[in-house]
């Protein structure tokens, strides 16, 4: 900007003043026969010399209070944690602060301050060309007649006005809401971390108001913004290197409106990622995002390659390699990642329960929960055959199958499910009340689908008289005989482990003595000995038939 574009047909530019501090931030001075223009890096005043109230020389501290603040700061620190060293370099620094002086001139108006610094002894020379100028006086009451200039400096000044960095606050909002997705996706395995994910969206939204304040502040000004830091480090290199600069820039005009690529590409992708995680969060699973991002970063990294349109080929070929190698590295491992978020069960299909077999086994309760958005689950389900044909007949004895379904992203070592076998055995002995007597056998088996099993069978005695949860359970005799099973084996292509735990009473006793109240049911025990039935292991058979029965698949996310 040519700084004799602002000049009036009147008015004559006497003399500029360089490298001054013009309200603590580095600036240039210059003097017209009716003006004072003050100009920083970012922006630039006037006023009417004829304004001015009074003029008046000082020294002030070389740096701001802000640093004295910080100082003060350290220095109690210093005193609550004991550090002397500490505590002795803040005083000095605090002292220091007072003496580092810089020469200052403050000009006065109606109702504002200006103060102009400087190190090089210009100040005087400035004040005195206002004054003979325009007879300014020392006291806000002295008089301003106006002397025409008899001088006028003819060469051109230009003026770079540099506008305010937009790329910091938009980082910082990127950042803000990566950290909010972090927390948003934690947030899937335990209600913990609201707070956070709300702090952290506040923050992005404020720091997205300061760059669209930023942004339409240079748009108003028609000004460049300031150079990031990102950017300042790659130009100092491409100096560094002797390697010409050339901005990327490239825009395309439709319908009359000019479009840069660079700025399509980084919407398009914004609005890719807003929509990808709306499916997402509809969907509760991570992989429309994992899509998302890889699609997102195409477009983004092709905008940033073509907005280098036009530079020499070996330039554009490098600014291509860089932009692919990029979007490769984060696009390859979230394709990598996609499969671990695809949903996978295991059921026993209803083939096998009793409205199409006819058995009597039914599905009597089922849970399923996910977490990490479909990076692992737990499902329970829970079979049962009631001992009791279609008419209300007796038909054998109850027997209960547990199925327990886990997705887990990594990979189980053999005898993780043995282990987990018996801890869920011993579980499942204390629950139900039962006595393990003995270990009847053990060994492994083929699944329907071909999975390689391990199962282990023991007999007991049921210590209550019903068998069961406390939501679903079946009425059986004190001291009956059962057989428990439990098998386990892995889905290693679905990530699954499935743990199959089933309860089959094979005898009971004649005599069912449940009063409610111990004492007399014991009592009745030593006075009416109760002789045992006839064994019956129908239903215990065919759970052993159910359990590989048991099939294991995959689901669709969108499901």
């Amino acid at each position: 900007m040519d700084l004799r574009e602002q000049l009036l047909p009147n008015e004559k530019l006497l003399s500029e003043y360089n490298n001054l501090l013009v309200e603590n931030k580095r600036g240039n001075v210059y003097l017209t026969n009716l003006r004072l223009f003050l100009s920083t890096k970012k922006n630039i005043w006037n006023f009417n010399t004829n304004d001015i109230k009074y003029m008046g020389r000082m020294n002030n501290p070389r740096f701001s209070w802000m640093w004295q603040i910080l100082i003060s700061l350290t220095l109690l620190y210093s005193i609550l944690s004991g550090k002397t060293l500490l505590f002795l370099v803040c005083i000095i620094l605090s002292a220091a602060r007072q003496y580092l002086k810089i020469d200052c001139l403050e000009i006065g108006l109606e109702n504002k301050k200006w103060i102009v610094s400087d190190d090089n002894e210009q100040l005087d020379e400035l004040m005195l060309q206002i004054q003979t100028n325009q007879v300014t006086g020392l006291e806000k009451s002295e008089g301003k007649p106006i002397v025409d200039a008899e001088e006028e400096l003819n060469t051109r000044i230009e003026i770079n006005i540099v506008g305010e960095n937009e790329s910091g606050p938009l980082r910082s909002a990127w950042i803000s809401l990566s950290f909010a997705f972090i927390f948003y996706y934690l947030n899937s395995f335990s209600d913990s971390g609201n707070i956070w994910l709300f702090v952290l969206l506040i923050s992005a939204l404020c720091s997205y108001i300061i760059y669209k304040d930023r942004r339409n502040t240079n748009i108003l000004r028609d000004v460049e913004p300031e150079n990031g830091l990102i950017r300042k480090g790659w130009y100092f290199l491409l100096n560094k290197l002797k390697v010409k600069i050339i901005k990327a820039n490239y825009s395309l005009k439709v319908y009359n409106k000019k479009i840069e690529v660079r700025n399509l590409g980084y919407i398009l992708s914004s609005v890719i990622l807003l929509l990808t995680f709306t499916i997402t969060h509809i969907n509760s699973n991570l992989i429309p995002m994992l899509f998302g991002i890889s699609l997102a970063i195409s477009v983004y990294m092709t905008g940033r390659c073509l907005a280098g349109i036009p530079r020499p080929r070996n330039r554009m070929v490098a600014r291509s390699f860089v932009c692919t190698l990029v979007a490769i590295c984060v696009i390859l491992p979230c394709l990598n990642a996609a499969p671990l978020f695809m949903p996978a069960n295991a059921l026993l299909s209803s083939n096998f329960l009793d409205v199409e077999s006819g058995n009597g086994w039914k599905k009597s309760y089922s849970q399923v929960d996910e977490y990490g958005l479909g990076l692992a689950s737990t499902s329970i389900y829970l079979y049962a055959d009631d001992a009791k044909d279609s008419e209300g007949n007796d038909d054998g004895y109850p027997a209960i199958l547990f199925v327990i379904v886990l997705k887990v992203p990594f990979e189980i070592d053999e005898a993780v499910p043995l282990d987990i076998l018996n801890d869920q055995f011993q579980k499942m002995a204390i629950e139900q009340d039962i006595e393990l007597d003995a270990k009847l056998e053990s060994g492994s088996r083929k699944t329907s689908q071909g999975y390689d099993t391990e199962y282990v069978i023991y007999n007991g005695t049921t210590k209550t008289e019903k068998i069961g949860t406390d939501e679903i359970n079946y009425k059986v005799t004190k001291g009956s005989e059962s057989k428990y099973i439990g098998e386990v084996w892995k889905a290693p292509e679905y990530n699954l482990l499935v743990v199959s735990m089933g309860i089959g009473i094979i005898s009971s006793e004649t005599i069912n003595e449940d009063t409610g109240f111990e004492p007399i049911d014991d009592l009745v025990d030593d006075l009416i000995p109760n002789p045992t039935d006839t064994t019956d292991e129908k239903n215990w058979n065919e759970m052993l038939n159910l359990i590989p029965e048991i099939y294991c698949y995959q689901e669709d996310w969108k499901d």
